[in-house]
């Protein structure tokens, strides 16, 4: 038996590599095609490339500001489709200098069809809304006054699930739902307090909330000792500032599963008003982005702990 040797010049060397990379660059295109655009402050009039009807082709999603309010409408082959709250209003949401709109599009009916969530105010009340198209016009399938919002399960297999919960002064609340027979059913499970960090991130909010009287009352069992000094320094800045703080809401999704599919990073942003202690009229935004990972040290509360966090810009 002869074999035969193929040897390869320096040409065909260079095509195969770039041939490689064109197909690794194609796969991530696919991927972030599939991941959730989302973004925090709207100022006027913003257009969302995205797949909206699942024909593959990208369609036209349109905030639209008119004085203090939000409207939006989708523009899909050719066709416009205004998006209605269930009170057939088509006012989405209020404009605020100090409280951002977010709009986060996922696939959580994993139809390839994104299903639309929205997060703002109305009369410096917290709003959530969810959109769903169904072919003929997008409905407003859920509206509620709560201010989290989040997804889990969505990086494994199992099913996708959305969280919305309110977080008061004295506890968080949560619901679950799941797309079940072309609706979100709320369901019922074994309450968990470290839920997606939950009970972290509540006791992060009353402590900034508390600034700048509390700050040398930083409560430690929610950091991880691997936190940077960088990274702790956002509390004194906060501090300097001299600021009240109230929070507005949050959004939070996983960023990494285990090979078991339980989550080993989540990604967590709050929005805070913040009012100068010096002129009451002077009122900015505050969003601050968080990493929470697990601790593997054997306690029951605060499971996941902060291991960064920045304001954003």
């Amino acid at each position: 038996m002869k074999f035969r040797v193929i040897f390869l010049s320096k040409r065909h060397i260079y095509f195969l590599i770039l041939l490689l990379l064109i197909i690794f660059l194609s796969i991530i295109f696919i991927v972030s095609r599939d991941s959730s655009p989302s973004f925090n402050t709207i100022s006027s009039t913003k257009k969302i490339k995205a797949d909206l009807n699942g024909d593959g082709k990208d369609d036209i999603l349109s905030i639209l500001r008119k004085e203090n309010n939000y409207s939006m409408n989708a523009t899909i082959d050719n066709r416009t489709f205004i998006l209605n709250t269930n009170k057939n209003s088509s006012i989405i949401e209020d404009y605020s200098p100090h409280w951002p709109l977010r709009i986060t599009l996922m696939d959580i009916s994993r139809n390839k069809i994104p299903e639309i969530f929205i997060q703002g105010s109305i009369k410096n009340k917290p709003v959530q809304r969810i959109f769903m198209f169904n072919g003929n016009k997008f409905e407003n399938i859920i509206s509620s006054s709560n201010n989290i919002l989040g997804f889990m399960d969505c990086k494994n297999n199992k099913t996708p699930k959305i969280i919305s919960g309110k977080l008061s002064e004295n506890t968080t609340s949560i619901s679950k739902y799941i797309f079940l027979n072309n609706k979100f059913k709320n369901y019922d499970y074994e309450y968990n307090s470290t839920l997606m960090g939950q009970d972290t991130i509540y006791s992060f909010v009353k402590f900034i909330q508390g600034l700048p009287e509390s700050e040398p009352y930083k409560p430690k069992n929610i950091f991880s000792p691997n936190i940077s000094k960088e990274n702790l320094s956002l509390i004194g800045n906060l501090t300097g500032e001299n600021n009240s703080y109230v929070f507005q809401d949050g959004f939070f999704m996983e960023n990494k599963c285990d090979k078991d599919g339980n989550v080993s990073e989540v990604s967590w942003t709050l929005n805070f008003k913040g009012i100068s202690n010096a002129d009451n009229n002077i009122i900015k935004n505050y969003t601050l982005d968080l990493i929470l990972i697990p601790d593997n040290s054997g306690t029951k509360n605060y499971y996941f702990k902060i291991i960064s966090m920045y304001r954003s810009r």
